[in-house]
């Protein structure tokens, strides 16, 4: 048993080179839902409407409520720093892409693709280890890099059973790979292991949509593994790697990549398990704005064999989140440029516990977006911005994430040129 503390300080003690948070050192790293936004459309709603009245891109048991077909995209921009140090990690990327087609306002069909976990880290170690042998003073430098991540492709469904209850369906296939390099610096020369993991696995979650009156609605959703997350391990020959661009090429590494060969693949089964549950309500104020609430719980009874190396040797094993947030819509009628404008913005709340030391990572943040409508087929710019705070239980640096989302949205205009040709 490994607790956290002992793990910490040291992380904190390291220079991250590249974009990332202490959180993408846990087990597979940073599950990109406990990141903030996942989509400006969204907003912080992920079971209940966001996008539009009664549209959450993320739940496909709403998605027959689309007039047109929609294709959307978000950008996102993060930013970690830890308090009290000199560390400032920025990276961007895209978040979120669908595309998802209404059929007769009675079902609809969509595809996404998201990204899973970020396992982006960079770790060197500031304190240079100095010895003496043959009468040399002779100086050790250790570091850590992992690049790559897991991407989730999304196929979902929809029907409307009653004309106030919808389910919807979404099956996702997980996919990726991670390169590791632990190298070791020695006056003037870098030996490097170099490994790789490659993943596959595929996930179900079922929606459902109920309104029980003319202004309240219910959320809910179930997800489990259909095939656990496992991996393929590689682990390559150590190499001299004397021209220093951290691979194993020709030339002057020791030995040559041809005489040497990758140890046997090692199988590594059921490392994410995940099993989730989330409730939403939404109360609607007036026919343009409403408030909501959200819970959501999962566990994750996945093990991640030794053979793994990690960066922190822990891993997050269940988490809870509450989300509060006000939406105001835009009146699809008025010709008023104010009311074609969205407003979103909301409170969350996010608890994880370590599966060796128990320890809690908290984070309270907030969040405020703006949407701009155009356009008869529904045509949206949207644009997030996401304060939090996260603390570890047994470390005194907290972290502070930021985060700036912007999304575009298009409706079905293809068919809409055709019909105009006619």
């Amino acid at each position: 048993m490994c607790p956290i503390k002992k793990f910490i300080p040291l992380i904190l003690c390291l220079s991250l080179l590249v974009g990332q948070g202490t959180m993408n050192g846990f087990g597979l790293g940073h599950f990109y839902e406990n990141q903030g936004i996942t989509s400006a459309g969204n907003g912080l709603n992920s079971l209940v409407p966001g996008f539009q009245s009664n549209v959450s891109l993320s739940n496909p048991s709403t998605w027959h409520h689309l007039k047109y077909t929609h294709l959307s995209l978000s950008y996102s921009g993060d930013e970690n720093t830890i308090s009290e140090l000199p560390l400032l990690n920025r990276y961007s990327g895209l978040s979120y892409a669908s595309w998802i087609v209404p059929i007769k306002s009675k079902g609809s069909f969509g595809l996404a693709l998201v990204p899973y976990a970020d396992q982006r880290i960079s770790l060197t170690d500031t304190d240079t280890t100095s010895f003496i042998a043959f009468d040399d003073t002779l100086s050790l430098l250790k570091s850590f890099d992992r690049s790559g991540g897991i991407m989730a492709f999304k196929v979902g469904t929809s029907y409307l059973i009653r004309e106030n209850f919808s389910i919807g369906l979404s099956v996702d296939m997980l996919f990726g790979s991670s390169r590791q390099n632990e190298s070791i610096f020695f006056d003037g020369s870098s030996i490097i292991q170099t490994s790789r993991t490659r993943y596959s696995g595929v996930l179900g979650e079922v929606f459902i949509s109920l309104a029980l009156q003319e202004r309240i609605n219910l959320f809910a959703s179930v997800k489990q593994a259909l095939r656990d997350l496992d991996g393929i391990y590689t682990e390559k020959h150590l190499f001299d790697d004397a021209n220093g661009n951290g691979y194993h090429d020709y030339g002057n590494d020791f030995p040559l990549p041809d005489s040497v060969s990758a140890k046997n693949e090692i199988r590594l089964t059921g490392i994410h398990k995940p099993k989730q549950f989330s409730f939403g309500v939404q109360s609607k104020l007036n026919k343009q704005t409403s408030i909501s609430f959200e819970f959501s719980t999962i566990k994750d009874k996945g093990t991640i064999d030794s053979s793994l190396t990690l960066p922190i040797n822990n891993s997050i094993d269940h988490s809870n989140d509450f989300k509060l947030s006000l939406v105001r819509f835009p009146n699809d009628i008025s010709l008023d440029l104010v009311d074609k404008i969205s407003f979103r913005t909301g409170l969350m709340y996010k608890s994880h516990t370590l599966a060796l030391s128990n320890a809690i990572v908290s984070e309270v943040g907030g969040s405020l977006g703006f949407g701009f409508k155009f356009k008869t087929v529904g045509n949206q710019v949207d644009l997030n911005y996401y304060l939090g705070k996260r603390n570890y239980s047994d470390t005194f640096n907290a972290e502070i994430i930021q985060q700036m989302q912007v999304g575009v949205s298009l409706g079905d205009l293809w068919f809409v040129k055709r019909r105009q040709k006619k």
